[in-house]
Formats: structure tokens, sequence, C-alpha cells
């Protein structure tokens, strides 16, 4: 709560109010989502948190932050259209594949790569799997 009130001298009431209830609201979302699809996931209030010591969603199969922007960079969001697009012409049976973007930085572990995908995508191969 100390950081909060902290933060509140520095950012104008409205900007910061607004930030708030969105992320957490964000957050809280994620929640329900997963819940819906049969995991058992509560948003984790961060008070008494430090960094890295709780996720912000809890869940019985993830670890989940969430990140909340104004934007995705736009080389994301152009990898993700090219997964859709080649995704919807290559066919497995009468199911369409799933569009992943793999995010690798120079020098890093193979293991170390990001795999993006969409939640709607996550939802289908949840329910698939169940």
């Amino acid at each position: 709560m100390k950081r909060i009130e902290q933060l509140k001298k520095y950012l104008p009431h409205t900007t910061y109010k607004k930030m708030d209830k969105t992320w957490k609201k964000f957050e809280r979302d994620i929640a329900k989502e997963l819940t819906n699809l049969g995991d058992i996931a509560e948003r984790i209030p961060i008070t008494g948190r430090t960094r890295g010591s709780a996720p912000d969603v809890e869940s019985l199969v993830f670890s989940i932050e969430c990140k909340y922007r104004e934007s995705i960079p736009k080389w994301i969001k152009e990898g993700m259209e090219q997964a859709i697009a080649s995704s919807s012409i290559m066919f497995k049976g009468d199911r369409m594949k799933v569009p992943v973007v793999f995010i690798k930085e120079k020098g890093s572990k193979m293991d170390d790569t990001f795999v993006v995908f969409k939640l709607g995508e996550l939802k289908e191969l949840w329910k698939s799997y169940k």
C-alpha cells in the first residue's frame, strides 16, 4: 500500500486510477477465462508481494504474469498475422493448425525461446485435451 501512495504523489490521480483499474481488471479477466476452462485460477493482490515472489494470477497449471500495454510491438503482430495466414491453408484433418510465434533472442539458449499464441487458441487446445 505504501508504494501505491507514493505513486499517487507523482501521477495525476485520474491517470493512476485508470491504469490501476485496467491492469487489475485484465488480471481478473485472465483468472476468469482460465477458471471457465476448468482450471482453478485467481488474481493475487499485489499487497505484500515482491517482484517475482508470486504470480499475478495463481493457477493449478500455469505461473502467470499479465502484461497489459498500450500496444504490442508491430513485429510481433506481423509474426502472428503470418502464422494465422499459413495456418488457414495447412489443414490436418478438419482442424486448422494453431498459429504460434516463437521469439528467440540472439545468443540465448533454445529453451529460453518465448512461445506466443492467442488466448482463443489456448482455450481451444485446453478443450481438446480435456
